[in-house]
């Protein structure tokens, strides 16, 4: 058995908490700073999945959220979902403002990015690349972990219909 002095280990503890801040840690790029973005898993045979995150913006000027991609989807669409008489409607949106000094956020029943046509299945651990381009700040890559899905008592009232 490989024995380490208590400075490696403390060093080596540091290290591995480092690692998981990393993957925790805000994506900054300009007076936008992105976090919390993660997916849902889907089940087989499912084509569409969805992803959401959180955009900042420090700034004294707009900017706005103009397109989406992901190397596990045909296309990534911007979605606006709101419950009426108990249906979710989703709506496809061209674009999302990010209002100078707001904090812009993409959850499950509200604003989310859809991914279309799946290459593959997201299973729950699994991480997938977003791009997302913004008017003004330009392009950033983010890297999204997959999370389960909802409890299936919580998915079965829900209905859908898309709008486009």
């Amino acid at each position: 058995m490989k024995r380490y002095s208590m400075t490696r280990r403390i060093a080596l503890f540091l290290g591995l908490v480092a690692m998981g801040l990393a993957n925790a840690e805000m994506t900054r790029l300009g007076s936008l700073q992105i976090d919390g973005v993660y997916a849902r898993a889907t089940v087989p045979g499912q084509e569409v999945g969805a992803a959401y995150l959180t955009i900042e913006n420090s700034g004294a000027t707009m900017d706005r959220l103009i397109a989406a991609s992901s190397t596990v989807a045909r296309s990534v669409l911007l979605h606006s979902s709101q419950m009426d008489q108990g249906m979710a409607r989703m709506h496809h949106e061209t674009s999302l403002d990010i209002p100078a000094h707001s904090r812009i956020e993409l959850k499950p029943g509200g604003m989310h990015l859809m991914l279309q046509d799946l290459k593959l299945p997201l299973h729950e651990g699994d991480t997938l690349h977003l791009k997302l381009k913004f008017e003004k700040s330009g392009e950033v890559e983010l890297t999204a972990p997959v999370k389960s899905l909802l409890p299936m008592e919580e998915m079965a009232p829900m209905q859908h219909e898309m709008t486009y």
